[in-house]
């Protein structure tokens, strides 16, 4: 039995934002905007996020990480005077803060 599937090659963040867009049975992250406002954003700028909780933290680089290469992109946090994080993503520069999982 030979099953014929419909398929296309498409750009992986063109690919999620279709899943996303069909209504597909996948889970969309909540964190799904800010990775796709990092997609369009220049080289020389950053994002900048507040009122996180650290759960958000490493919800965003786990997301933003695998989707971009922790190679090219960094999200670095701060805890605030009032409990909250703020946190900045932006581009990796010469592998700065990149731990060696070797």
């Amino acid at each position: 039995m030979d099953a014929e599937f419909e398929m296309e090659v498409m750009n992986q963040n063109e690919a999620e934002r279709e899943l996303g867009a069909s209504g597909g049975r996948g889970r969309t992250s909540q964190y799904e905007p800010i990775a796709q406002k990092w997609a369009d954003v220049g080289e020389d700028e950053a994002i900048v996020l507040a009122e996180l909780a650290k759960n958000d933290i490493q919800n965003l680089r786990n997301l933003l990480y695998r989707r971009f290469g922790k190679e090219n992109v960094i999200v670095r946090s701060a805890q605030q005077d009032d409990g909250t994080y703020k946190a900045v993503v932006r581009a990796r520069e010469d592998n700065e803060y990149l731990r060696n999982d070797a």
